[in-house]
């Protein structure tokens, strides 16, 4: 990358680029421009440059724009205000679309005129058919100059209505190769109405949408994201955008999408119109938050071969131009992606790029008065205007007359058109198009003779695009032939333009496409035999869906394929492919999207007892959307819990069942009646107990049903009813039961432990007795890993206060003694006191605790993280002196610096004598070191952690010291650490063990496994803590470390 610092300084009839030796590039521009403006500094690429197209006072704020066939520029403007409501918009009406003109042909604009003033929201820009195209909310328009004045004489609109605030979110047109109109946004509400009578439906979720150029035969492309904006499209069709809020799992992330014929991205805002076939669309790039505006394919050869057909996008916030390629990845791509501009200003804000018709770039700066909707800075800056640059290579070729205005177009001769389309220079090719498209079947002849004898794939591409325009029979008969050509892309285009077109008479040729070698032949093919809707294809496309190569995006095309086919008696045939869960999966999910009827209980319900996952979680999701079918769930769920032994599918099973009726009383009836027979298994109550643990609310006519499985002489069946009252808020009369139990000194350990862990969340206290109980557990190293946890979660519910103070030092005086594991249990009170440790009256007390947890927390310092130490430092006000000080003086030493974190790690390897894989081995399920509670090694173990079996072929004796001591430096795909925030405010953290469409299962430490319903997900941020403590060292000698390691390493 090279820098360029651009300056004003004087005006100057023409631009002049002066370079020095440095480097840093000086740019003196002007034709009239403010000598005020400053340009921001860039860096470029190499080999590039960077002039001044046009600044003020010639444009002021543009944001979007495009070029006529005489290369006029078009943009999109702001008046640099910031309107956030609807109705101050439509009052002030306050932005235009200006036009600009360079006269002299020197790259430099130096004429401006206001094209068409009082405009809502003009968002993108396209000139088509002598006139010009743009979405400005509430309606797509077309305007026209008929005296060529430079102003608007002519408005009309095409198309509405969509909503708008304030906030850019409806962008285009933009001209697809097939010659429709596409254009996006909507987060904000639209019901899209052709004059054709075609509708899209209302709705807010933002998408894709399509039409003709005169509004008719409207269509939803995809929808997802919040705000996609610029829509490009590769050479054999494939439509990419750029999307600004495109998911916000883990932080806001923003993406580049590969839309897809009906695709749904992976979270939608809103009530998608279209059928979710649960394969969503992954990002093709998924960037962080850097709100992305405007995307363009580079057509020309002015950049050079290494550009050639790659896309350039713009990101708002991060201030730069980041250059795209894209590489095939099944039936989809990924990217490969470099800075191409970027600029260390923080007023530069890229909003859209174009290629002029030379081949170099025009890049739109908006400058600083946008405050409102994505950028990071919340202060708009009116003051700093924007500006439009052209990027160019340094020496990099120039076509002569690049619009082709040398040529004589009126009297040119068909033949030379179809010649033209072959033409080095993309606005001569797409002028050339035109004129054949204008002529319609007058120019198949000629066309269909020019394709014959080309040699040039890119030449027959183009011409079969324009064949795809011109919409006859006659040029459908061509285009329907190349649908065996010899070249995938020529195979692809032609598949794509006969979907698009609906010509039911290539449904053959389509159908033998679904064998194709080439993956995203396959997808085109099976979306246009759903365009076309073509029965005859369904055997086929359940065949190509069996196929290896049929990645998420060809499921995708297919299940939608049969849904827009709409033949339920040949899709439900599939149903009973038991051998083929996917092809069952597939069979159900579009029956349950055709109309209603065409399935029936009894093809559904018993695939709640299917082997497979994928096909009971389908038949859970379609049962639960259809209640009138409960007599028929209920009946399977009687057999299922009738067995003497439940198989893990019937225990999902019996999960889904509880989860899809969850309202249902009958259901709940049910199960009340086989928890309280003496006749029905342990195994099957606990499975009951725990089902109903996922539920979002305890049902109150189980309430009973829980107070009866306290009474159970079974500890499983009693611990499974305790754990599923913690759930959730309880009763008194529970409560007061478990108070029983818990003061009984014959009952089972682990259900006093359970009992007294309730009635410290209840009362956010425990008496005297039950705090030295389970305090004595936790001390006891003989105790068992779970039973010490449990313990300790236990005591984490209580609340600090003058009345219990004492036992605040007790659980001080306990840190030392307890694992990592339980270390951050035992913390969590005066994490959660803190508004008491603000109390006056308090004082004297607070200090000694925070000294006497000082203390302890100061010996066990490497098993507790330094965001930890710094909450609880926080959690003692600055008038408790003491106490704040000697915790604040820890949280400031980070024990897990890097440099530390070497220093420690050479000094324990250095120290390290040769290890007995067989003590290494004892002392892994040994209950002091806690290892086997989350990792397996043979099939012996948990499961929360990776297993441990094969670690030592793939990890050195460093590699495995360094995951005991510092388990968060690396964590294995797939045991990452969450952090789950819901709707409700609740939060969860865990590893997440199971996903399925609508719901994630995590567990977190102590192995409990929690439900959350994806549509009440608020957030999910990926913690860089692992789930597994540091400070383990702490418990063991050098010389168990190093039992452990050989151990570790003699798992091969």
């Amino acid at each position: 990358m090279r820098e360029t610092q651009s300056l004003l300084t004087r005006p100057m009839r023409r631009s002049s680029l002066i370079a020095f030796a440095s480097g840093i590039l000086l740019l003196f521009v002007s034709n009239g421009l403010s000598e005020d403006f400053k340009a921001p500094p860039f860096k470029v690429a190499d080999g590039f440059k960077i002039t001044m197209a046009a600044a003020p006072p010639l444009v002021g704020y543009p944001m979007m724009a495009c070029l006529d066939d005489e290369g006029r520029l078009y943009i999109a403007e702001s008046d640099g205000r910031n309107l956030t409501t609807k109705a101050e918009i439509e009052k002030e009406l306050p932005r235009f679309v200006r036009r600009l003109v360079d006269k002299d042909g020197d790259g430099v604009y130096d004429e401006s005129t206001i094209f068409a003033d009082k405009m809502t929201m003009p968002e993108g820009g396209l000139w088509h058919d002598g006139a010009l195209y743009i979405i400005s909310a509430p309606y797509l328009w077309r305007l026209e100059d008929t005296d060529d004045d430079g102003v608007a004489d002519k408005r009309e609109k095409i198309l509405g209505y969509m909503e708008f605030d304030g906030r850019a979110n409806q962008h285009g047109p933009y001209l697809g190769p097939n010659g429709r109109f596409y254009f996006s946004g909507g987060h904000f509400g639209y019901q899209f109405k052709g004059p054709d009578g075609s509708m899209t439906g209302q709705s807010r979720a933002a998408g894709v949408f399509s039409c003709n150029p005169d509004g008719t035969d409207v269509r939803i492309e995809g929808q997802g994201g919040i705000n996609p904006v610029d829509i490009e499209f590769t050479d054999t069709g494939e439509m990419l955008s750029t999307c600004a809020i495109y998911d916000s799992y883990g932080g806001r992330h923003d993406a580049l999408i590969h839309w897809v014929h009906g695709g749904l991205t992976q979270r939608v805002y809103g009530l998608p119109l279209l059928h979710d076939t649960g394969h969503r669309l992954p990002a093709t790039s998924r960037w962080g938050q850097v709100a992305p505006a405007g995307l363009v394919r580079h057509r020309g050869n002015h950049f050079g071969d290494s550009y050639s057909d790659s896309f350039f996008a713009c990101h708002f916030n991060t201030h730069k131009v980041v250059h795209v390629r894209l590489k095939k990845s099944g039936s989809t791509f990924t990217t490969e992606e470099e800075n191409f501009i970027s600029s260390s200003s923080i007023d530069f804000h890229p909003t859209d790029i174009l290629e002029d018709a030379d081949g170099t770039l025009l890049l739109l700066d908006t400058g600083g008065w946008l405050s409102w909707g994505c950028p990071f800075s919340k202060i708009a800056k009116p003051e700093v205007k924007g500006a439009i640059y052209r990027i160019s290579r340094i020496d990099g070729p120039k076509p002569n007359d690049p619009r082709g205005e040398e040529i004589d177009w009126n009297n040119l001769k068909l033949s030379k058109s179809a010649e033209l389309i072959k033409d080095e220079r993309e606005s001569v090719r797409q002028r050339a198009s035109r004129s054949l498209i204008k002529s319609g079947d007058k120019s198949i002849p000629v066309i269909e003779k020019a394709f014959n004898g080309s040699k040039s794939i890119q030449h027959q591409t183009q011409l079969l695009w324009t064949l795809s325009r011109i919409k006859s029979k006659k040029s459908l008969n061509l285009i329907r032939e190349s649908l065996e050509s010899e070249s995938p892309t020529l195979r692809q285009v032609a598949a794509r333009s006969v979907g698009i077109l609906k010509d039911k008479e290539s449904g053959i040729k389509l159908t033998k496409l679904l064998t194709d070698d080439e993956p995203q032949i396959i997808r085109a093919a099976a979306t246009s035999i759903g365009q076309i809707k073509e029965p005859s294809s369904i055997d086929s496309l359940f065949k190509a869906i069996s196929k290896k190569n049929a990645d998420l995006h060809i499921q995708h095309a297919i299940t939608y394929a049969l849904v827009e086919i709409g033949d339920p008696k040949r899709t439900a045939h599939y149903l009973n492919e038991t051998s083929q869960p996917r092809l069952q999966r597939t069979s159900l999910r579009a029956l349950d999207k055709m109309p209603e009827g065409s399935l029936k209980p009894e093809m559904v319900v018993p695939l709640l007892k299917s082997p497979s996952l994928i096909v009971k979680e389908e038949a859970q999701r379609v049962i639960s959307g259809r209640p009138q079918w409960k007599d028929q769930v209920i009946a399977v769920f009687r057999e299922l819990t009738a067995k003497k032994e439940l198989t893990k599918n019937d225990k999902e099973a019996i999960e889904s069942i509880v989860l899809s009726f969850s309202e249902e009383k009958d259901l709940h009836n049910v199960i009340h009646s086989i928890i309280i027979d003496p006749k029905s298994s342990a195994l099957t109550k606990v499975q009951l107990l725990t089902a109903v643990g996922f539920l979002e609310k305890l049902p109150t006519t189980l309430l009973e049903t829980l107070k009866a499985s306290l009474h159970s002489s079974s500890i499983k069946v009693k611990g499974a009813a305790i754990a599923l009252i913690s759930r959730f808020d309880s009763e008194k009369s529970i409560v007061d039961a478990l108070r029983v139990i818990s003061a009984n000194k014959k009952e089972n350990t682990s259900i006093r432990v359970a009992a007294m862990e309730v009635i410290a969340k209840q009362d956010t206290s425990l008496k005297e007795e039950q705090f030295n109980y389970l305090a004595s557990i936790i001390a006891d190293q003989n105790s068992s890993p779970s039973l010490r946890s449990n313990a300790s979660r236990a005591l984490s519910r209580i609340i600090i206060s003058p009345k219990n103070h004492l036992q605040a030092i007790a659980l001080c005086k306990l840190i030392p003694k307890a694992s990592p594991l339980q270390i951050n249990y035992l913390t969590r009170p005066f994490i959660n006191s803190a508004s008491n440790f603000s109390e006056p009256s308090s004082t004297e007390d607070v200090n000694r605790i925070g000294i006497q947890l000082a203390n302890s927390l100061n010996k066990v310092q490497n098993s507790i993280h330094l965001n930890d130490l710094t909450i609880i430092a926080q959690s003692f006000p600055e008038s408790a002196k003491e106490a704040h000080s000697a915790l604040s003086s820890l949280a400031k030493k980070d024990p897990l610096a890097d440099r530390t974190k070497k220093e420690k790690l050479e000094s324990l390897l250095a120290s390290l004598e040769p290890g007995n894989a067989s003590r290494g081995r004892a002392l892994f399920y040994a209950n002091r070191s806690t290892c086997s509670l989350c990792h397996r090694v043979a099939g012996q173990g948990g499961t929360l952690g990776p297993d441990l079996s094969k670690i030592g072929s793939i990890r050195k004796e460093q590699d495995l010291l360094e995951a005991i001591i510092f388990p968060s430096s690396t964590v294995v795909n797939g045991y990452e650490n969450y952090i789950v925030q819901t709707n409700g405010g609740s939060t969860h953290m865990g590893v997440i063990q199971h996903e399925s469409p609508d719901s994630i299962y995590i567990s977190n430490a102590s192995g409990i496994k929690e439900l959350i319903i994806r549509e009440k997900i608020k957030s999910m941020t990926r913690s860089p803590i692992s789930l597994m403590p540091a400070g383990f060292e702490s418990l063991l000698s050098n010389q168990d470390l190093s039992d452990l390691i050989a151990f570790l390493g003699s798992c091969k």
